[in-house]
């Protein structure tokens, strides 16, 4: 008793140095409440084109909706061939209106090798344009994809309106890091502050990331990373400069057509508030409305109420801050992981072998977070194995061996479901400990293992349930051979049909929970329970996770009531199924990513649907062993 008691005060004190680690995160998520709503300059034309309006009209009226800035992307030589400003008139040769002579020369000969002496400039007095010539033979799809800066006019519209501008930045083949540092310092020259890449490729992809990265740090940008876009070197350059890095959220122009304003609102809603997203990049509504200005500003004020209706502000955002703690405390949240994997041992040791193995599993526990990333990724992951599979074990200890008649069954059951909850959070608890490093918050690196800790546990209970050692720890020997007798066993017993249908169907359930979790679930969800989770986002603030509240938590109730009432053929099963109620909630907040509030506030709504699901089963099951009665 003592040794377990030990144990118990070390992972407590773990606790402890975690938790003060999770204030100081969420001060700084507490201070990052900033979002910028982001317009796209090219779409906003489109809308001009169809109105009476002019641009700067427009833009002003979409600043009045909580627009805060508009991006702007960089003109190639193609673009200024589409708007007449240059004009070919031989290989290599071009008429170059004066309105761009002087920045398109001096970009041409900034990015291209030995561009000084390869690009030539011819002014033609009174004409209104010169000649360019660029020696040397250069493919004209090559030199019509260069970019050449940034278009006057629109940066000075945006300006009038009193908007900020974001940067569209090109790349192109052959950016060499003296091309990209003076892409980069002409873009903060002109006023630039943020940038966010075009296309499906940063500046300097490939081979060229580190500079781009330099370049911006070195001018003092900040890099705007579009999750899920994918594009080729993003991750590169976060990794680089995450103290530069804000997160985008966009939805694709293939996407728009398919989604209503109401819907578009859901999901920036979502990544400003489940995931960090800091720049909401607003695509223009395209529809056949007589007023097109005004039902765009309509949509853009409804994402705005959206996102301010979360907590959040509209206006210029900033970087995340790194979470400021001591070594110390992620050695002290080790040393708590560390306490409890041993107490997960469902094997009693000797005085001499607990205080070996404890003393060197606090030792590895606690010096892998001190070495670096690996080490604490590798505790982190034993926590999520040994928190859920703790928590179910201590569900199931001192139940009876036969039935018998249990008094106050739903009332214990609920106190001991709350309590293994609490220690599976704990596990929870470790992981945020350790893991809360604003690169973990960006998302640039993330909880690794995620789909072994899912499997892992649910697995390992079910072998010792099969085995027969999980109701309670004995010697070595023991429980050596009550698990190799009982899975003996239960091989050479003839399975029913029936047992074969609940195999395969809990086999299912945890298939789909292991395919759909990660970042990048491998499997969709359907369009009705896309509308269902809506649903729950708007009625409870924040949806709870599906597989907690119909699965785990109403089978751990009725599994722990088993287990009170001694009817360990029925609480097995049911406790196994239930764990993954645990393996969730421990895995909520492993999404380092998502806001602390936004995760405790998400485990609670979980716990609280799924006990009252549970309740309503319970009820439901008239013949339930240890049926409560008037006296109980």
């Amino acid at each position: 008793m003592i040794k377990r008691i030990v144990l118990i005060v070390i992972l407590i004190i773990g606790l402890a140095a975690s938790a003060l680690v999770a204030l100081n995160r969420f001060r700084v998520e507490l201070q990052n409440r900033a979002v910028d709503v982001v317009i796209d300059y090219n779409e906003v034309a489109q809308i001009v084109a169809g109105s009476s309006m002019n641009s700067v009209d427009v833009l002003r009226r979409m600043k009045s909706k909580g627009v805060t800035s508009v991006a702007v992307t960089e003109q190639t030589i193609r673009d200024l061939i589409a708007n007449g400003s240059v004009v070919p008139y031989g290989e290599q040769r071009f008429a170059v209106s004066d309105r761009v002579a002087s920045r398109l020369t001096k970009r041409l000969r900034a990015i291209l090798v030995n561009g000084s002496d390869r690009v030539k400039i011819t002014p033609v007095a009174g004409a209104g344009y010169s000649y360019l010539t660029i020696h040397e033979d250069l493919p004209m799809d090559y030199i019509e994809g260069l970019p050449v800066g940034f278009s006057e006019q629109s940066l000075d519209q945006v300006r009038a309106a009193g908007l900020e501008v974001v940067g569209r930045l090109v790349n192109y083949a052959g950016a060499t890091p003296r091309a990209i540092d003076a892409i980069i310092a002409d873009t903060r020259a002109v006023g630039i502050h943020k940038v966010v890449f075009a296309g499906d490729q940063v500046l300097g992809y490939r081979g060229a990331t580190k500079a781009t990265a330099l370049a911006i740090r070195r001018h003092n940008l900040l890099f705007g990373r579009v999750e899920f876009a994918k594009q080729k070197g993003e991750l590169d350059i976060a990794r680089r400069v995450p103290d530069k890095t804000v997160v985008v959220h966009s939805i694709t122009q293939n996407e728009m057509p398919m989604l209503n304003a109401v819907s578009i609102a859901e999901r920036f809603r979502k990544a400003v508030r489940e995931r960090g997203v800091r720049i909401a990049y607003v695509r223009m509504l395209k529809t056949a409305s007589g007023d097109l200005v005004g039902a765009n500003a309509d949509y853009i004020s409804l994402i705005v109420k959206d996102i301010r209706a979360a907590g959040y502000t509209t206006r210029s955002s900033h970087p995340l801050r790194e979470v400021a703690a001591p070594l110390y405390l992620r050695v002290l949240t080790g040393a708590g992981v560390g306490a409890g994997a041993m107490l997960f041992l469902i094997v009693d040791l000797s005085t001499a072998a607990f205080v070996f193995w404890s003393i060197t599993a606090l030792i590895i526990c606690s010096c892998l977070p001190a070495i670096g990333d690996m080490g604490r990724k590798a505790v982190a992951l034993l926590s999520a194995l040994v928190f859920p599979t703790l928590a179910a074990l201590v569900a199931v200890r001192s139940a009876p061996q036969l039935p018998t008649s249990a008094q106050n069954v739903l009332i214990r059951a609920l106190g001991r479901l709350l309590a293994t909850v609490a220690l599976a959070v704990a596990g929870g608890v470790l992981v945020v400990g350790l893991l809360s490093f604003r690169a973990y918050m960006l998302r640039i690196d993330q909880f690794a293992g995620i789909k072994v800790a899912h499997v892992t546990p649910i697995f390992l209970l079910a072998l010792f349930f099969a085995g027969d050692v999980a109701w309670s720890s004995d010697a070595w020997n023991k429980q050596k051979k009550k698990l190799i007798s009982s899975l003996r066993n239960l091989a050479n017993s003839p399975i029913l049909i029936w047992q074969a249908i609940v195999l395969i169907v809990a086999l299912a359930i945890v298939g789909v929970m292991v395919a759909r979790s990660g970042n990048e679930a491998g499997l969709e969800v359907s369009a009705f329970e896309l509308k269902i989770r809506a649903l729950l986002d708007r009625i409870m603030f924040v949806r709870p996770r599906t597989k907690e509240f119909l699965i785990g938590y109403p089978a751990l109730i009725l599994g722990i009531a088993f287990v009170l009432s001694g009817y360990r053929r029925w609480a097995a099963p049911l406790i196994v199924l239930g764990s993954i109620g645990f393996v969730s909630v421990l895995n909520t907040f492993c999404h380092i990513h998502t806001p602390l509030a936004v995760s405790v506030l998400r485990s609670l709504n979980g716990l609280v649907t799924g006990v009252v699901i549970g309740l309503i089963i319970y009820t439901a099951l008239r013949n339930l062993p240890g049926k409560e009665n008037k006296t109980s």
